[in-house]
């Protein structure tokens, strides 16, 4: 009987101590300055001798331990001393998808986002096309699209890391500016870092400036989407090589861009808006059942949703409302007052 009571007390322990473990992995972590993500520690002090949280992308510290994060000087996988993955898409998402770094390619941001478990996802697919494969190309590239053909891992004058050269071209002697706003989930660490310390930023797309001049912000990222989509970098009265027409892409006069319909990652049915700017989440709130929510706003174009960020052909109706008014009352329950297209 004794040895039954002793064998019972261990087992208990033994769950009790399983329990803790279970709660204590799943509990979750807290970025400090210091610790941005888990494993990857950085300095504190910067150059000059302030406080300060090391960059881990660009603009590294004399004494940076970034290169650790992504590289292994003798066992590297691959030839650039690359390691842990077997594509580089992979690798970045070793931080990005959520569970390392700041930034997180599978929760919805300004970019879009990288998710194929919605209702109308569709994406930028890296790792699995090539670049010339892109609507409108004209430059043959086999390579596989990946993370790095559009984003320069370290660093770069653009916002986002976006490249100066994509795919073969320098597209713009400015640099492209994002409209970014501090992030509120990281106030504590946007607080406690110096002037050369890391920002953790939210980005609402490309920064609208509405001037008659040839290299304003609007032209220069239509400019970067151009690099791959090239035949699309046309007036509305000029036909592509394929003899089809396509819409302005870069209308700088009206500060319309490629971003102005598209997500430069990806779209899904949490993300896309009706003509009256509102989103599943909005519905939701007026009282629909999920169900209803996501059948109104699900995109049934036969082509799939194409990364845009109005479902179906509201796209065209969010802009155009205004400038071609249609001589019929509007549908109860309609808004057709359209919204700005960022």
């Amino acid at each position: 009987m004794s040895k039954m009571k002793i064998g019972f007390t261990a087992l208990f322990t033994l769950i009790l101590f399983s329990m803790f473990a279970a709660f204590a992995s799943a509990a979750e972590f807290v970025p400090t300055p210091s610790n941005p993500a888990p494993g990857i520690n950085v300095g504190t002090i910067d150059n000059n001798g302030n406080e300060a949280t090391h960059r881990t992308h660009g603009n590294f510290q004399n004494n940076t331990n970034s290169c650790g994060n992504c590289h292994s000087t003798h066992n590297g996988d691959s030839a650039t001393l690359l390691k842990f993955e077997e594509t580089e898409s992979d690798l970045c998402l070793t931080c990005h998808d959520g569970t390392l770094g700041f930034y997180n390619v599978e929760k919805s941001s300004g970019a879009g986002v990288f998710n194929s478990s919605h209702n109308s996802s569709s994406m930028h697919n890296v790792g699995t096309v090539a670049i010339d494969s892109a609507p409108g190309s004209l430059t043959a590239n086999e390579e596989e699209l990946q993370c790095s053909s559009c984003h320069n891992p370290h660093g770069s004058v653009n916002d986002r890391l976006l490249k100066t050269t994509v795919n073969g071209k320098t597209y713009s002697t400015k640099a492209i500016d994002l409209e970014l706003v501090e992030d509120p989930a990281y106030s504590a660490i946007n607080a406690s870092t110096g002037p050369t310390g890391l920002k953790i930023y939210q980005s609402k797309g490309p920064v609208f400036v509405n001037q008659d001049l040839p290299d304003v912000p609007q032209r220069v990222y239509s400019n970067f989407c151009s690099t791959c989509h090239e035949d699309y970098l046309k007036s509305r009265t000029t036909a592509r090589v394929d003899g089809h027409y396509t819409h302005t892409t870069s209308s700088y006069k009206a500060g319309r861009n490629c971003a102005s319909c598209h997500y430069a990652h990806g779209t899904d049915i949490t993300l896309l808006k009706d003509t009256a700017g509102k989103t599943v989440a909005d519905y939701r709130k007026q009282g629909w059942s999920q169900e209803q929510a996501e059948a109104y706003m699900k995109d049934i174009s036969a082509g799939g949703s194409a990364i845009k960020k109005y479902t179906n052909m509201a796209v065209c109706w969010s802009c155009h409302q205004s400038t071609a008014k249609i001589d019929t009352p509007p549908v109860a329950g309609g808004n057709y007052q359209g919204k700005p297209t960022r």
